[in-house]
């Protein structure tokens, strides 16, 4: 009976060492996507090697559109951050982190690629027309999104220095703000009223959605 008990007391303790090595397995796998802050989650991957950058291959014409940063993770994992960028006038206006299995990356940036015919950029060169955007926006009063000075920290040692482009943001010379449907009249208001502060009346151009049934 005694070697019995050892033998089931062994059993235990290998089954409880296999479960502690897994859950470590996947803290490590999973850290950035489950566990943790947001600011641990992308400290996690910074130093990562790169996977890709994207950029809408409009998107001086459409005036806004998506830019994708993503790292490779062990265990063919992507971690990335996609920052819609306003490059007409508000910079950033939302940010995502996210980290995912290569064929779930590949699907939910897939879609993306195809509805805003996303191209690859060089590394320097998407973190360089993001901040060029936020820089643009801050300069005329506008912050950008809440989580973007957490997100970006995904940039990691990327130099934008060494991008050999040259990012002309606002249009036709000034800046104009578009009001996206997640706006409010009041959200349109009060950004239209900073832009009048600084640049005064005709310093920028705008165009607001209307209510046609109020109206």
């Amino acid at each position: 009976m005694a070697m019995d008990e050892q033998r089931r007391q062994k059993k235990l303790a290998r089954k409880a060492a296999k479960r502690k090595k897994n859950v470590a397995a996947k803290r490590t796998l999973h850290g950035p996507s489950i566990f943790g802050s947001l600011e641990k989650k992308v400290a996690f991957v910074v130093g990562m090697p790169i996977h890709e950058c994207l950029v809408p291959r409009g998107l001086f014409d459409l005036g806004i559109g998506s830019i994708v940063v993503s790292r490779k993770m062990p265990n063919d994992h992507i971690s990335f951050a996609i920052f819609l960028v306003d490059v007409f006038c508000l910079g950033v206006k939302s940010c995502l982190f996210a980290a995912l299995p290569r064929g779930e990356y590949e699907r939910k940036v897939g879609d993306l690629r195809q509805a805003e015919c996303l191209e690859p950029i060089q590394p320097a060169c998407a973190v360089k027309l993001v901040q060029n955007a936020v820089a643009y926006a801050q300069d005329l009063g506008l912050s950008p999104h809440w989580e973007y000075a957490t997100i970006k920290k995904i940039f990691g040692d990327i130099n934008p220095a060494i991008c050999p482009q040259e990012f002309k943001l606002g249009k036709d010379g000034k800046p104009r703000y578009i009001s996206g449907p997640h706006e409010t009249m009041a959200d349109s208001e009060r950004i239209i009223d900073i832009l009048n502060k600084k640049l005064g009346p005709g310093g920028f151009d705008y165009m607001m959605k209307v209510d046609l049934q109020d109206e």
